[in-house]
């Protein structure tokens, strides 16, 4: 067992790290989800009707096909990003400073702790983090640790605790 020394990280939740946590989240989620082999076995179904469509003359058959398939690439991310920016807009935490103390116990903002027991998982992704808690991801952009060092703890502390994932 280490020796974590507790830690404070801090940020600003702006625009900025929201586009960023939302992009990374999102790639990191559909990634890591059986839900893509049900898409892709969508979109398969709907190019053989795109086939089937061109060799049959069906034009209503290759209009469904293709709005599927705009659907899948295209619509959806855009619908997911919307509502999340409306979430962002309405957040009373928009260009908030978000304060992090960690420990060896969990993580606790503004009086709400979260042990480690509760923490899904922790996620490096590229320089920035991604913490799991419940049906809730929260993002950790890499400017809010002071230095290289406190990054590498937390991530230590993680791993000891078996909450450290990999992309």
């Amino acid at each position: 067992m280490s020796i974590f020394k507790p830690m404070e990280i801090t940020y600003v939740w702006d625009r900025e790290n929201f586009e960023k946590a939302f992009a990374k989240s999102y790639n990191h989620q559909f990634k890591n989800s059986a839900r893509r082999y049900v898409g892709w076995f969508f979109i398969a179904l709907a190019q053989f009707g795109v086939v089937g469509a061109l060799k049959g003359g069906s034009i209503g058959l290759l209009m469904l096909a293709t709005i599927l398939i705009l659907y899948w690439y295209v619509i959806k991310k855009w619908l997911v990003y919307q509502r999340a920016k409306k979430a962002y807009e309405n957040s009373p935490l928009k260009n908030s400073q978000i304060k992090l103390s960690i420990s060896e116990d969990g993580i606790e903002q503004e009086g709400v702790k979260l042990p480690w027991e509760e923490i899904q998982g922790l996620v490096p992704i590229e320089d920035d983090i991604l913490l799991y808690h419940k049906e809730r991801a929260f993002y950790i952009p890499s400017n809010a640790f002071s230095n290289l060092e406190e990054k590498s703890a937390l991530k230590s502390l993680a791993k000891e605790k078996g909450k450290l994932f990999h992309v």
